[in-house]
């Protein structure tokens, strides 16, 4: 017993020194929510947005503006979203979770020759902006060719502002794509109400936007990462079909990351697509032909059985009637032998009682 307590107060000592061992170890610095302190943090980790190599690969980039989008914003501090009255900045936490703005939408086409004219073929990536239309266009009117729209045209746009009533305004969407101002119920400009202004002037003027806008060329640019497709596609996110239907299909997505537009690797893509869907065919044939064997030995094994079995009921048939008829024949011949036999006892007892009559007559009589 002496040594099970010695040996139970040593383990206790030695956890006891690794609690301690741990504490005194510097813990990782960790962010608050929302802070934006951590710059090393690398977010390609999260998958393949940020491998995009045909941004470096490409003489000619351009921009097709799809329409304004109801998304998620990256600031929500600076988009209304956050209580500033608050001491700790969590009041309505799940409206701040919530927050969205009216975003733009927006797809990039690329091309490692020449220019591209935002055809199937050259296109890359569909995005959707996270700090509002009103960025999207400052960064468009500050670092693009002769902008058709800048900084002077999006001044007047609300984000989410009280109404002096009872309402709060702010930019939003309407359901075909273009920018309104909407009325919203809640303070952090969540909840909708109606729309104000449809905002006529402003939407013709993106219009323009709508015809393949350049945003990079390598004949007036030195390196896409310094040009207005850097910067656009640097502060925005993926734009996907089930996000809005505004958005296109992705074809970097789907040639798995470094997608170029150069004829080499368009006929890998095909070669593999085209070999991948033969070996599908071909599994799918051999599964099929094993199948149907399977069916056709199935049905032969029932019907070989099926006749096995009618064979034997006929042979049973057949040696049970043989064995009947034999039975029958034997009593039949058996009871012919007896008939016979009667009638030779009853003609020998006949003869008898016929020769012993006279002999009783002639040897006595009655005298008178």
């Amino acid at each position: 017993m002496m040594i099970k307590r010695r040996i139970r107060s040593l383990a206790d000592q030695i956890s006891v020194l690794a609690l301690l061992a741990t504490a005194a170890l510097p813990l990782p610095s960790v962010s608050a929510w929302g802070s934006s302190g951590n710059s090393d943090f690398d977010s390609s980790i999260y998958g393949m947005s940020k491998q995009r190599d045909w941004m470096s690969e490409s003489t000619s980039i351009s921009l097709k503006f799809e329409g304004c989008v109801w998304g998620y914003v990256n600031d929500r501090e600076n988009m209304g979203c956050m209580d500033d009255e608050s001491g700790d900045g969590t009041t309505y936490w799940y409206m701040m979770a919530n927050c969205r703005r009216a975003q733009a939408a927006y797809s990039m086409y690329a091309t490692s020759s020449g220019s591209t004219s935002c055809n199937k073929r050259d296109f890359k990536e569909s995005f959707v902006t996270k700090d509002g239309v009103s960025e999207f266009v400052y960064n468009i009117g500050t670092y693009g060719y002769s902008p058709p729209v800048t900084a002077d045209d999006v001044d007047s746009l609300p984000i989410c502002e009280y109404d002096g009533s009872q309402y709060y305004y702010g930019t939003g969407c309407s359901s075909s794509g273009q920018f309104t101002i909407d009325l919203f119920s809640d303070a952090y400009c969540t909840q909708f109400y109606q729309t104000a202004d449809y905002l006529s002037n402003f939407n013709s003027a993106m219009k323009s936007l709508n015809k393949c806008y350049n945003t990079y060329s390598s004949k007036t640019d030195e390196d896409p990462s310094y040009s207005l497709a850097s910067i656009l596609v640097s502060e925005s996110g993926h734009c996907s079909q089930a996000e809005s239907s505004l958005c296109k299909s992705n074809d970097f997505v789907q040639n798995s990351g470094s997608y170029s537009s150069s004829s080499g690797q368009r006929a890998a893509a095909r070669f593999t697509s085209g070999s991948g869907s033969f070996t599908n065919n071909l599994k799918y044939g051999l599964g099929f032909a094993m199948m149907l064997g399977t069916l056709i030995m199935f049905v032969g094994i029932l019907f070989t059985n099926r006749k096995k079995r009618r064979a034997m009921m006929h042979r049973k048939f057949r040696h049970s009637g043989g064995e009947s008829t034999s039975g029958r024949s034997k009593a039949r011949s058996k009871s012919k032998s007896k008939s016979k036999s009667s009638r030779k006892l009853k003609k020998k007892k006949d003869a008898s009682r016929g020769q012993s009559s006279p002999r009783e007559g002639s040897g006595g009589g009655i005298f008178a």
